[in-house]
């Protein structure tokens, strides 16, 4: 014990005299004749309840020993993704899944798992798949109503979730994690450096049966996105199977839209076919055949029946999409000149098997006699190009005999390289028979003595000035313009789709714009372009050359379209990467070309409106990010316009949006009772006034049906529509078996332990006890006591008795 106010032993003595003093003075003094005895007990009892007092002043404490030892927290995780719901082979009369088994380990009140656990730490119950879920508020003595967990989650994140429990109870004393799961981690690699490093025991309990179940499993279709008419196009399937090695089956391919069957092989399941070491199961590849007869969007599925004691139906059927076009474009390229440009683009058009290239040289003196025995004079003017020479192509000189090619390219011909039938046949061509044509000009086609006073000026996007354009020999680097940056025939970089589990918001920049142009910034320069021409009314400029000079020029011509490159050196975009390490950079020259050859030939008259999405085919839960781009009747971007979205799910119920760049619209899917549906989020800062972007979740399998309708007013623009597919997640279901070993060398190298679900009640005895006690001084305050206040008022209380007893006032 100890004084809260110090006061020096002289001190404590002299007041305590004082009383004394006092006390015994009063009493003497006392004239009335009183008993020794009671003088005597009178002023012990004074004495006593001033002393008391006295002491109180002093503000007397005395030190404990106080236990602050805080709990120890033991957090729970369960692993509720959908290979939770499988059934294994049964070891009792009633089979039930994995879920069922690790609900009654928790919340059958008998068997006191959590009690018992509960008595000795702080637990914290979190369900998780995708990610780390709220803990489950656990139910107490007196509750009846007790929690269940229910299997949701189409991917499991094991790693996710522990890094989350132990972030949750950082710095404070925690036993350790019991994680409860099958130990199908499908959530990218598995961090086990990084949850070592946590320091924190991992006691995984195991669910379920580490034999592979008896399942068959489409696992990859392997095909080309772009098929042909009347061109046979080759899906190669890998099919995966466990437990069924000598059964026969038949995969079917079908058409989604009528349900038709396309292709169907029969076959049996080996087993010396390819063996995975991590799975166990038994691979094969099948080829089925397609052989579109029409051009447009089609959706095919091929599909596994189901199995005597298969595990699961939902991995049986995948679905793709493939585009048709037109088997072939006839391409007929006339050259003025020899030169690299023709070289290489000659050899690009050869080598691309979807397009039937024509070319040929006319010479620039065709006009003018030559040489008797030159072998351009018995050409009538051409280069030979073929073997015998006599086959040589030539130029035709009837619109009949031009109509026959889808695409025209004229490159660095001169006014007189051309008869005026052949011009006229040409402006017949592209004005009414709406096809395009591609100028690849130089000095001649640009010069004084080139196009600019023949029928063909009406073609060029340019006016050419009567001096002829002038010749700029500086090197530079093509960029985007904002109308190239969204063009569909230059979107020249290909983006890997890679698991949608994570889609993410189209809140920034456009991530193509971004690609491509970086992609363009690494080309090669080019040693040439033009300039001193005028643009024509409705011309627009795809790319530039970083100082705003037009190199790629688009415009309409009548029916038809017209593109200028107003530069040369393109070849060197396939010359001057070789010696790239990025093989991406050597596909960008013929890229580039079969893109603008195919969009070119393609028939846009009605497509003021594109419609895009970053893929054709997801898994359910995606998020598919829509872009809408609005076009005039020119090409130009369209200002002030706006673009309703409709998508019309599986179900028929659509959910449409006038786009708005302010505008968020969500489905409203907290609640039982809310309607599943897609959600749509304009992009509040699009890039430009005609580019909007919108996305939605996808929660039903089936066929989407997007359509994007543009608006000015009350005056429609145009519209596209575009057909995406949603199918199951399956990433549960392709290794469902229980992943013992990983589950093992987690426990091992976090310093917990293993246990199979038979021996999960002995958990409880096996987690260590890490609590350390920890005690404090605690200071507790006496003279603030009751008893003091009882003790002294009953000295008090008996002196005043006895006072009235002898006598005394």
């Amino acid at each position: 014990m100890r004084f809260t106010y110090f006061v020096p032993g002289w001190g404590v003595v002299l007041g305590i005299g004082v009383v004394i003093g006092i006390t015994v003075f009063v009493y003497l003094r006392i004239a009335r004749p009183l008993h020794p005895r009671y003088r005597f007990l009178l002023i012990l009892l004074r004495i006593t309840a001033a002393s008391i007092l006295l002491g109180c002043l002093l503000a007397p404490v005395i030190i404990e020993k106080k236990d602050i030892t805080p709990p120890t927290h033991l957090s729970i995780l369960v692993d509720t993704s959908r290979s939770m719901k499988l059934v294994d082979a049964p070891m009792s009369e009633m089979p039930i899944s994995r879920l069922s088994q690790v609900n009654q380990l928790l919340f059958n009140v008998p068997g006191q798992f959590l009690q018992t656990l509960q008595n000795r730490f702080e637990v914290h119950l979190y369900p998780f798949n995708t990610r780390l879920q709220q803990s489950v508020l656990l139910a107490q003595k007196d509750d009846g109503l007790l929690p269940t967990f229910e299997a949701e989650g189409n991917l499991t994140d094991i790693g996710g979730a522990i890094r989350e429990a132990a972030a949750a109870w950082k710095g404070q004393q925690t036993a350790g994690i019991v994680l409860i799961t099958d130990g199908a981690h499908n959530s990218g690699q598995f961090p086990l450096e990084t949850i070592t490093a946590l320091e924190v025991p991992i006691y995984p309990i195991g669910v379920g049966s580490v034999e592979p179940p008896k399942d068959i499993q489409i696992q990859r279709v392997n095909y080309t996105p772009i098929a042909y008419t009347d061109h046979e196009s080759v899906i190669r399937v890998s099919v995966g199977q466990t437990g069924y090695t000598g059964k026969t089956t038949q995969l079917s391919l079908r058409e989604v839209e009528s349900n038709s069957l396309v292709d169907a092989v029969t076959f049996t399941f080996n087993a010396h076919q390819e063996v995975n070491a991590i799975n166990a199961r038994t691979q094969h590849v099948i080829e089925l055949k397609i052989t579109p007869q029409s051009e447009g969007n089609f959706q095919y599925s091929v599909t596994l029946p189901t199995l005597d004691g298969e595990l699961t139906e939902a991995n049986n059927q995948k679905t793709f999409s493939v585009k048709v076009v037109k088997a072939k474009l006839n391409v007929f390229y006339l050259e003025g000149r020899p030169r690299w440009d023709y070289t290489f683009l000659k050899r690009t058009l050869e080598r691309d098997p979807d397009i039937e290239a024509t070319c040929a040289i006319l010479a620039s003196n065709r006009s003018k006699r030559l040489p008797v025995d030159s072998v351009p004079n018995r050409l009538d003017g051409y280069y030979p190009q073929a073997t015998p020479v006599s086959e040589t192509p030539k130029f035709p000189e009837t619109l009949a005999e031009l109509s026959k090619y889808d695409v025209l390219i004229l490159g660095d011909l001169g006014a007189e390289q051309l008869t005026q039938t052949q011009q006229r046949a040409i402006l017949d061509f592209v004005e009414t028979r709406g096809k395009p044509v591609i100028f690849l000009p130089s000095r001649n086609t640009l010069g004084v003595n080139g196009f600019g006073n023949t029928e063909l000026a009406p073609l060029l996007p340019i006016d050419i000035p009567t001096r002829g354009c002038r010749v700029e020999d500086t090197e530079f680097t093509v960029q985007l313009t904002q109308s190239g940056a969204f063009h569909p025939m230059l979107q020249l970089h290909e983006t890997q789709m890679a698991v949608r589990s994570q889609a993410q918001a189209g809140s920034g920049p456009d991530d193509r714009q971004l690609t491509t142009d970086n992609f363009l910034s690494n080309m090669p320069a080019l040693p040439r372009f033009f300039s001193g021409f005028r643009l024509r009314g409705g011309a627009t400029t795809l790319m530039d050359n970083g100082k705003g000079m037009p190199i790629l020029v688009l415009q309409r011509a009548g029916l038809g379209k017209s593109l200028l490159i107003a530069a040369e050196g393109f070849y060197n975009w396939q010359f001057g990467v070789k010696t790239f390490k990025d093989k991406r950079y050597h596909a960008i020259y013929p890229r580039f070309w079969a893109q603008v050859l195919r969009w070119m030939a393609t028939n846009t008259d009605d497509k003021n409106v594109y419609l895009t999405t970053d893929a054709s085919t997801y898994a359910i839960g995606d998020t598919v990010k829509v872009t809408a781009y609005l076009y005039s009747e020119t090409y130009q971007p369209q200002v002030g316009a706006t673009v309703e979205i409709e998508v019309v799910p599986p179900d028929g119920d659509p959910f449409q949006i006038n786009s708005s760049r302010s505008s968020v619209v969500g489905s409203q899917l907290g609640g039982e009772s809310a309607k599943p549906g897609p959600s749509l989020t304009d992009d509040p800062e699009p890039t430009t006034d005609s580019h909007f972007t919108a996305q939605f979740v996808l929660l039903q399998k089936g066929k989407y049906r997007i359509r994007a309708i543009g608006r000015s007013g009350n005056l429609k623009l145009g519209e596209d529509q575009i057909d995406v597919y949603a199918h199951p997640q399956l990433a549960e279901l392709e290794n469902p078996q229980l992943n013992e070993d990983l589950l093992k060398q987690l426990a091992g190298q976090t310093g917990g332990a293993y246990f199979r679900m038979a021996d999960a009640e002995s958990v409880p005895e096996n987690i260590a006890n890490v609590q350390n006690p920890i005690f404090v001084d605690a200071e507790r305050e006496l003279w603030a006591h009751p008893l003091v206040l009882i003790a002294v008022v009953g000295l008090l209380g008996t002196e005043w008795f006895l006072r009235k007893r002898v006598g005394l006032t």
